[in-house]
Parts: C-alpha cells; sequence; structure tokens
C-alpha cells in the first residue's frame, strides 16, 4: 500500500510539475518541488491545486 501512494503521488507531482512553468532560480525550482509536495498532500490530490508558486500554493475551494 505504501509503494502505491509513493506511486501515485510521484506520478501526480510530476504530471503537476509539467504544467508549471518555472522561471527561477535553482533554490525557487527547490522551493516549488517542495510546494507542489505539500500541496498534494494537504489539498488532497492534483485536481485539488489550484496553484503552486516558490512563495506557497493554493488548494481549489
Amino acid at each position: 500500500m505504501k509503494k502505491t501512494l509513493f506511486a501515485a503521488t510521484a506520478i501526480a507531482t510530476l504530471g503537476l510539475a509539467g504544467c508549471i512553468h518555472v522561471d527561477a532560480d535553482e533554490h525557487g525550482r527547490d522551493a516549488i518541488y517542495e510546494n507542489t509536495e505539500t500541496a498534494l498532500r494537504v489539498c488532497g490530490g492534483e485536481g485539488r491545486v489550484k496553484e503552486v508558486n516558490e512563495d506557497g500554493f493554493k488548494c481549489l475551494d
């Protein structure tokens, strides 16, 4: 079960990351990656994330 959850999170992260235009330095990319992973967990999945940037994220209402 743990491996399935990890794989699903990884796939969702990659899918969401493909939708994000990154125009930042390496620190900004790291922040966006971390915020994307957090957003997926907190918002409840890829379909619930509204926006991710280096300052944070927003979930759909």
